[in-house]
This record gives structure tokens, sequence and C-alpha cells, in this order.
């Protein structure tokens, strides 16, 4: 898909995402009754949400022997409607632990209707459940049909210890299930506490026949959340553990992470002999999931990101600062249950702070991936992700008073089709990922091929240089020793004999190895060992403020053989007195200066037949080096320079050819 295209289109769903998410909240489909709160049941009743019918208050209590008509009256001086659609907020559970929400259900039928009263425990640590029956029919209604007597019953307390043969519903929701009588209109209150984190419900009413036919549909949903998270999260750790891959290794401990959070979020873990020393329980079990989540995520992500990050010097410390932050809100949950209730407020509000950071982390790499690099299938997965999220907090943080940014209906949105969206997007990457260190793989055999064979020309090289030259100078040095006159010609063998050694320490430094030092170390060295014997004097300054040093091991091993070569060069054919060897760099490139003030010399002649010239282009092309030769009859010029990959796909014409 073309790049602009692809961007018009991610640019364009995320603008309808916004509006759609903006327009459902401002114009819900639920709309807040005239009298602020209360349903009329009727007979094709199913399901609804209460949200925005229910009045609330935090704080409140039942006078023993009330009656409900003082009951009611003192519900509708105190209470205060909750004017939104998608949830109760009390607030934090450190300022409001305990909360009150009434509301009404008219029954104008001529049959009694069963209906349940049902919440996700997640944000709630105990619920109770009361019914004011006020008696007098509401309708005209058969002469058999007789009211029921005036009282106020208890239904159930529930909490999330509750185990599930205690509960009436095969679920960890709570679950209430009543009869509202034909032509009456009964009181629903009911009473939460909330220990940790914020203290909000989603209340929704269903049918007795409508909830039992959509609770086998949530434990199956749930169930598969879970079973995928799980078997995705050993699949991939068995194939990263074995390829080997991190990429693959790290996306398994955040699918198993996943499926414990997911577990946590539906009341699974609820059941757990949690230690009674230290502050984990059921009730904040899902916090510290989110925080692990947290932390094993950005080992993920980093590897995920790690093209559009490779130049950023803070990267590392700062995804190692967050993930700091985020364990260390899981270790405070081995303090005394004593000690948390204090840290109760702070860790919440830091799981707040630190999950919108990963969020925003996430959005701003996966931007800057797409514009590196061309890679969209992360800022996809965030925009289906996080998208609706993002804009439904926002609008909640402007128009709630008391809002919790931390509010989630369900884990995720479609969360099976967020998985296999993800497993599939990181599917595509390992395998991009594999058929790329293939062709590496490839590239170094063939690489490690042509190295081999430089050096064999090389080897060849100096066995002809030790026959054709030294061979050559010392056998004339021995033949003007034969002479008869030898005395007059002593000096005449003195100096073949010492151009000998010359040529033989020449050749001698081509041959060591300096392998497991750095490249500015090797070539002061080299400077110095040719100092040592030749008249030219060798100086070497690096100016690239060490990064040079940082190249990769092919490009200095290579820099530093055509240095080498160089030098050789100069010694033997330039007639120089001075040679100046500089390195630069900046945060694109890296440059290596070599300049003489020599004689000069024909550069296509020496490129078409000197070995020496030939291997220092073929050396240069390996290692993706630009090496160009500037001969003057003042002196001769030669100039490496080695681009930073990161920097090519944004300056596609900063590289000039090698050639």
């Amino acid at each position: 898909m073309p790049k602009l295209t692809l961007k018009l289109g991610l640019i364009l769903y995320g603008i309808g995402l916004a509006i759609y998410t903006l327009l459902h909240l401002f114009f819900p489909n639920t709309p807040v009754p005239p009298d602020g709160f209360g349903f009329r049941l009727t007979e094709s009743f199913g399901q609804t949400l209460l949200n925005n019918r229910v009045l609330m208050t935090p704080d409140f209590r039942l006078v023993p022997g009330e009656s409900l008509v003082s009951l009611r009256r003192r519900i509708q001086q105190t209470y205060k409607p909750n004017r939104h659609p998608y949830f109760v907020i009390h607030g934090h559970s450190s300022e409001v632990p305990q909360g009150w929400v009434y509301t009404e259900l008219t029954n104008p039928t001529s049959a009694p209707s069963e209906v349940v009263l049902s919440f996700l425990p997640h944000r709630c640590g105990k619920a109770t459940l009361f019914l004011a029956r006020f008696g007098a029919p509401t309708v005209e209604l058969p002469t058999t049909t007789r009211p029921s007597v005036a009282r106020l019953d208890s239904v159930a307390t529930f909490s999330q210890n509750t185990t599930l043969a205690q509960r009436f519903f095969s679920t960890y929701r709570y679950a209430f299930p009543f009869t509202v009588p034909p032509g009456q209109t009964i009181g629903v209150l009911l009473r939460t506490n909330s220990y940790v984190g914020y203290h909000e419900l989603d209340l929704t009413m269903s049918s007795r026949s409508a909830f039992a036919g959509q609770l086998l549909s949530h434990n199956i949903e749930e169930i598969l959340v879970i079973f995928s998270c799980l078997v995705i999260g050993l699949i991939s750790l068995i194939v990263g553990l074995s390829t080997p891959s991190l990429l693959m290794r790290s996306f398994g401990y955040v699918m198993l992470v996943v499926m414990l959070q997911t577990c946590a979020f539906y009341g699974y873990l609820s059941g757990l002999p949690y230690p009674d020393f230290m502050s984990f329980s059921s009730s904040n079990i899902t916090t510290c999931c989110w925080f692990t989540l947290n932390v094993i995520a950005h080992p993920f992500l980093y590897e995920v990101f790690k093209p559009a990050v490779q130049d950023l010097r803070w990267y590392k410390p700062a995804m190692w600062t967050i993930m700091g932050i985020n364990l260390l809100g899981v270790l405070l949950h081995l303090l005394p249950p004593q000690v948390y209730v204090y840290l109760n407020a702070p860790i919440n509000r830091t799981l707040m702070i630190m999950t919108y950071v990963g969020l925003g982390w996430m959005s701003y790499f996966s931007w800057r991936a797409y514009r590196r690099t061309g890679t969209a299938y992360m800022g996809l997965f965030m925009l289906v992700f996080a998208g609706d999220l993002f804009v439904r907090h926002l609008v909640d943080f402007l128009l709630t008073p008391n809002p919790s940014l931390l509010k989630y209906s369900s884990p995720t949105q479609n969360p099976l089709l967020l998985i296999g969206l993800l497993t599939y997007l990181i599917v595509m990457q390992f395998r991009r990922e594999l058929v790329s260190k293939r062709q590496m793989q490839q590239e170094v055999r063939q690489a490690q091929e042509a190295v081999n064979a430089l050096r064999r020309q090389e080897v060849e090289r100096i066995g002809r240089d030790l026959h054709d030259q030294v061979g050559n100078t010392l056998a004339a040095a021995l033949g003007y020793l034969s002479r008869p006159e030898a005395n007059a010609d002593t000096d005449k063998s003195r100096q073949l004999i010492r151009t000998a050694i010359s040529e033989m320490r020449l050749l001698s430094h081509n041959l060591i190895k300096d392998n497991e030092r750095s490249l500015t170390e090797k070539v002061e060295t080299l400077v110095g060992r040719f100092n040592d014997f030749s008249v030219i004097r060798f100086a070497f300054k690096d100016h690239s403020q060490n990064k040079a040093n940082q190249l990769r091991p092919i490009q200095q091993q290579s820099i530093y053989h055509i240095v080498q070569e160089l030098f050789t060069n100069i010694v033997r054919h330039s007639g120089a007195s001075r040679v100046y060897v500089q390195f630069f760099g900046d945060d694109h490139m890296v440059e290596v200066s070599v300049e003489d003030n020599g004689t000069g010399f024909d550069f296509a002649t020496a490129r078409a037949n000197g070995v020496g010239i030939q291997n220092m282009f073929k050396r240069a092309e390996l290692a993706q080096i630009t090496l160009l030769f500037d001969p003057a009859p003042t002196g001769t010029s030669i100039l490496l320079t080695i681009y930073d990959e990161e920097a090519l796909p944004n300056h596609p014409d900063r590289r000039p050819s090698a050639f």
C-alpha cells in the first residue's frame, strides 16, 4: 500500500473514532429520564443499563425500625442523581470506602417480573442489596392479586471471596435476582464497599431469562480469552527460546501476564489463599497484575520498536526508569496490610499515571516507527486498542466532576479480536526477522568468503614482494659483496641491505593482528610503527568524539586495513615527507581522512593494475564504506565515509557511489 494512502487511512480512522466516541458520549443511547431515576418494566423487557437511572450518595445509614415512607423521604433529600450513562463513580476508596445507590422499579403489567441486577467485581470488594417493598399497587389489579406488605428486605451480601457455591449464579459477577410484583413499585437500595483503587460500578438490569442466556456466552468468552492468552503465551515462549528470538520470548511473557490480568479482572483469582502478613489480596490483585504488565511490556515494546530507536541514547535509561517505578508498585504489596492502608491512594494514582505514560510511549514510538521505517501496523493496533479508551477518558475527565481515568467496562473492547490482531502482527514481524536473519547470515558468509579471498591475495602479494623486492635486493647486495672490488662497493651493499630490512618491516606490519583493540588505538599504534623505521613523519588525530570506535566491527577492521595499505603505498611510491590521518564524526556519519604531501600518481592506471588499490575498494564495498581518491602533483587526499544506516531512509541523497 502506498505510504500516502496508508497515512491518509490512519488519519481518517483516527478522526472517525474520535467523532464516533464523542457523539456516543454527548448523545448516549440511554438518556437520563425526566424524573432523574427509576425504570418501568415492560412485558418485552430484556436488558438495560441503570447507571444514569439511579440516585447515589457516599454517606448514608439505615435506621432500625424506620418506616419506608421516612426512608424514601430521606433518600430523596440526601441522594443525588447520577448523570453518567456508563458507570456510577463514588470516588477513590481511600476517600469513599462505602457508597449507596438507589432506584425504583415499576412493574405496570399484571404478571410478576423476575429481574437480575448485576455488575463486575473489579471495582467493588463487597455488595449488599436491599429491596423496599412499598405494598400499595401503582395500577389497578384483579381482586385475586393481593398487594405485598410494606417492608425492607435484605436480598444477599456478596464479597470478592464468596465462592461460586454460595452465589445465585455460576459467575464471579455480582448478580442479585429478585421479583417485582405486578402493579407495584419497589425500591432497590445497593450498598457497596471498595478497599483498593477507585470505587465505581457498572449496573446492568436484565430479565432473569436474558441474564441466564447471556451468562453462558459471557463465561465462554472469558474462558476463551484466558485460554487464548495462555496458549499463545506458551507457544511464543517455546518459539522464542528455541529460535532464539527476544521478540517472541518477550511477547510470550506479555501474553501470560495478560492472562493473569484477565483472570483477576473477571474474579477468577478471588478464591486464592492470599497470605495475611502481606497486602496481596483479592481486592488488589488486579492492581498488581496491571503494574506487572506495565513492567513486562517495555522489553517487548523495545523489540517491536527497535528499528526506530537505535539512535536514541535516552531510550533505555527512560525505559528502565519506567519499569523500575512499576516494579516498585508491585513490591509495595509485600508490605503488611497495616502499612498498605496509607499507601492505597498513592499506589493507585501512580498506576494511573504510569499506565498513561505507557500508552503515550507506545503511541509516540508507533508514530516514530512509521516515520522512520514505514512500519504502520503498530500505529493501527494502537488506534484499535487505545483510541476509544483515550477519547472516552478524556471526555470523562472534562465532563465528570470526579473522574476515574482507569475505568473499563471490560479488559478491552473486543479482547479476542485484539489478541488475534496483535498475535498476527507479531508473527508477521517474527517471520520478517527470520527472513532478514537468513539473508544476513548469507551476506555474512559471502562477506567472509570475500575477506578470505582478499587475505589469500594479500598473502600471495606479500610472497611476491618477498621474492621480487626483498629477494632481489638481497641478491644484488650479495652480488656487490662477491665482486673482487667488494671493498669499494661496501656502502652500496649496506644501502641495499637497509632497503631490504625496511621492506621486511613494511611487510611484517601488514601481518600484525590488532583485533582486540579499538580502531583509534590500532591506528595510533600503526602510526608509531611506521614512524619507527620510515623517514616520513606520520601524525594522527581523532576529532570524532570516539564515534569511530562505535562503528560496526567489520567497518573498523576494514578502515584499519585500508589505512595500513595506504601507509604502505605512501612509503613506497609517494615521495612524501609528511602524512596526516584524521577522524571526524557527527550524528549521521564518520569520516577518515588520509593526506600526504607527495608527488601524486595516475589514479586510473593504478586502479586498473594495482592489486592493493583494488583490495581497498573491495574492502570498502563489503563494509559499506565510501572510498574516494584525490591525487594531485602536490599531494594525495583519501577520504573514507561511513554513513549512519538509520539516517539513510530520510536522506537518500546523502550517500554517493563508492566508485
